[in-house]
């Protein structure tokens, strides 16, 4: 009998993590949309418009008390797994509730004593004011789910953050639907108020879920230990570049939401038109042309701690590896899913809100959302080889730029909205160009672009026209509109899959390569 040290293997894909994510995104996208659907049905475009500006003040405390925040714990926690610390796990988890609850408090202070200030001057809209106190029970609920949901991500274990966003999403609908049903009047700030509180109760649910699965599910050697210099350091060195880029950039993109609607009426609209365009965009026709993110961003979830692992390990060509193939994957996802959604979304929302849309507006968005996609993709992988600071100074000068130029245009009458439009495209594009430079010469992964850019390219103008020609096709076979939308869908889909077989590429094998992360030594008898 001998004593001695074995190392197991874990062994996991990211297709298995992207998987899980995907399965869990797409149904909770589906919620999502009966949720919207739900919200323009009780609200109105307008209702819409007054729930968008007090989420912009949501958005802007969340971005400041949590952005930086989860990242740090996602990122920590991965390096620490895959080094075998996994004693400062704990000591990761527990300065990240200490900060969080501490920009908390301060957020909480400034909307409780300047709550009425900020309704009526900042926002322009002093029935916003109603809805701050629960956005506040809000905001302390979604940092709890928050930061074990960033916990267990960075740790692999993306059923627990999946399985807590479709119960959270499931409660929130009918919380919701049951306030606002009970209620049926039409004081827009009032509307605002009963969203806010279906969120608190969505929430109470799953900062509890996810506080007993930690609880009951803890990993050996995650003990509590007193908090080291050097963690706190490297804590505070990826949260804070990330909380001030996600602060800034929310900020100015919630000045643009403020602005948007004055902007329109000196194009010529009222302010009842002006804030129904915000609502038909920022909660009818975004949402439809960003039904594919559920995907996009379960890749980017997925290659996170898998990024952050192999550069902590030193493992430089796998780290070139998966840069690449998260890139190609991001296009051979969102380019064709939204060349197919362009065609059908005017039908879509006539369908689901009762709003029609253009289909010069509908183009413009979807083009708009391809290149939100880019930047979202390429964002996360600079924070994820903790390349952060150029993720800050790119995504607000994005929005800096996006901001001025928006003010500019939606003035004039011959551009209105699309002005807004426009700017969020250009400023898309420049963002990701940039992003992708950097990765380019920090990583040194190999250009391809025909295989990056050209392939997604070439299948999403080939479905587009693919598309409608299914439509009208099976629209003169069926007599429902939605039996028609779905045999198109299924039709282009299988269009989709021999397009990519015929040129040989496999979208699955970008995301099927073997992840081997060591794990903590266990000592054992043999």
């Amino acid at each position: 009998m001998k004593w001695g040290f074995a190392v197991r293997i874990q062994k996991k894909t990211i297709l298995y993590a992207a998987g899980v994510l995907a399965c869990g995104n797409i149904v909770l996208q589906a919620l999502g949309f009966l949720y919207r659907v739900l919200l323009s049905h009780y609200a109105g475009a307008e209702g819409l418009g007054v729930y968008r500006l007090v989420h912009s003040v949501y958005l802007v405390c969340n971005a400041g008390c949590l952005s930086g925040i989860t990242m740090a714990c996602s990122r920590l926690s991965a390096a620490s797994e895959a080094r075998g610390e996994r004693s400062r796990i704990g000591m990761v988890l527990r300065l990240a509730f200490l900060v969080f609850f501490a920009a908390c408090l301060f957020c909480g202070a400034c909307l409780l004593l300047g709550g009425q200030w900020i309704a009526a001057d900042i926002l322009g809209d002093d029935r916003c004011a109603r809805a701050f106190p629960f956005m506040l029970f809000c905001l302390a609920l979604t940092g709890i789910e928050n930061i074990f949901k960033s916990l267990f991500i960075g740790l692999e274990r993306m059923q627990y953050a999946a399985t807590s966003e479709v119960c959270e999403q499931l409660i929130r609908i009918a919380t919701v639907w049951f306030l606002l049903y009970q209620y049926q009047g039409e004081d827009y700030g009032t509307i605002a108020m009963l969203i806010f509180a279906g969120m608190v109760v969505s929430e109470v649910f799953s900062a509890a879920f996810l506080s007993f699965l930690f609880r009951s599910w803890r990993l050996p050697g995650m003990r509590h230990a007193p908090l080291e210099s050097e963690t706190v350091r490297q804590f505070f060195f990826i949260a804070l570049p990330v909380s001030a880029s996600a602060l800034l950039g929310n900020v100015i993109s919630s000045a643009g939401s403020i602005l948007l609607p004055k902007r329109l009426m000196v194009a010529g609209l009222s302010y009842e038109q002006a804030l129904s365009a915000l609502g038909v965009l920022s909660g009818m026709a975004m949402p439809l042309l960003l039904l594919p993110i559920a995907l996009v961003s379960s890749v980017c979830t997925a290659l996170l701690p898998a990024v952050t692992g192999a550069q902590a390990t030193g493992n430089g060509k796998r780290v070139q590896a998966l840069v690449g193939r998260a890139i190609t994957t991001v296009g051979l996802i969102a380019v064709p899913a939204t060349a197919v959604l362009i065609p059908l979304a005017p039908k879509l929302s006539v369908l689901f809100f009762e709003q029609p849309l253009s289909v010069p507006y509908v183009s413009l968005l979807g083009a708009t959302a391809v290149a939100c996609y880019y930047q979202m993709a390429s964002g996360s992988l600079l924070n994820a080889l903790g390349l952060q600071h150029w993720n800050v100074v790119i995504s607000v000068g994005a929005e800096l730029c996006q901001v001025m130029l928006m003010y500019h245009w939606c003035a004039y009458p011959w551009l209105g909205i699309y002005g807004y439009l426009i700017a969020m495209f250009i400023t898309g594009v420049v963002a990701f160009l940039l992003n992708f430079t950097i990765l380019y010469r920090k990583v040194g992964f190999t250009l391809r672009p025909m295989r990056r850019f050209g392939v997604p390219l070439f299948c999403g103008t080939a479905l587009f026209f693919w598309t409608r020609i299914f439509y009208q096709l099976f629209s003169q076979i069926f007599y429902s509109d939605i039996a028609a939308l779905m045999c198109t869908v299924i039709g282009v889909g299988i269009l989709y899959i021999l397009v990519l077989r015929l040129m040989g590429i496999r979208l699955l094998y970008y995301l099927s390569k073997r992840i081997e992360k060591p794990v903590l030594p266990r000592l054992h008898m043999w």
